[in-house]
């Protein structure tokens, strides 16, 4: 009964819907809110027609701007460049509006409850 329960919660947790999913859609260089900590009043949603959000962070001279929209791809994964002087960080989420939040740690979060589980069931 107990590995029954804990399917299910990892399930839960994992579960993804392979249709258009809604994401913030905002640059902090226009709404405020838009940025890091990310505040959701008055940023705008907008039905994606990929399965994927994504939030970007790019730096320059100190400067940071922070852009939130659909995007694309399959899993949730961050990716990280700099190329003179100027660095940027593209996460790709899959569950609706997680790049208003800090999806990737929801990934983290997760995997150690599995893990926790995995301790305690065996």
């Amino acid at each position: 009964m107990k590995v029954l329960l804990f399917l299910a919660v990892v399930a839960v947790l994992e579960y993804r819907v392979d249709s258009a999913i809604s994401c913030y859609a905002c640059s902090s260089a226009t709404t405020a809110n838009c940025g890091d900590p990310f505040k959701p009043a008055g940023v705008m949603m907008q039905n994606c027609t990929s399965n994927a959000c994504s939030k970007g962070v790019g730096e320059v001279s100190g400067v940071s701007v922070v852009s939130r929209a659909c995007g694309t791809g399959t899993s949730d994964a961050c990716t990280t460049a700099s190329v003179l002087g100027i660095s940027a960080t593209t996460c790709i989420c899959t569950t609706a509006n997680c790049n208003g939040s800090s999806y990737v740690m929801a990934s983290v979060v997760s995997t150690l409850v599995a893990l926790m589980a995995a301790f305690y069931f065996r």
